[in-house]
């Protein structure tokens, strides 16, 4: 059995971001991606400590 994702992304009715930062899963199909991720963006979101991009859903680390 696969354990449960501790981000709370996954229990909000409104969420603002596409992909879940902890497991990289969708969050919310009705967020338009934002545009293409370069690796500027990537470097900001490892800053945030984020697993995976909020915006595509690539693995940071």
């Amino acid at each position: 059995m696969k354990e449960r994702c501790p981000n709370m992304n996954h229990s909000r009715s409104n969420v603002a971001i596409r992909f879940c930062p902890s497991c990289g899963e969708v969050v919310s199909n009705s967020v338009q991606n934002r545009g293409r991720c370069d690796e500027t963006k990537h470097a900001h979101r490892r800053k945030e400590r984020n697993f995976f991009c909020c915006d595509c859903g690539k693995k940071l680390r």
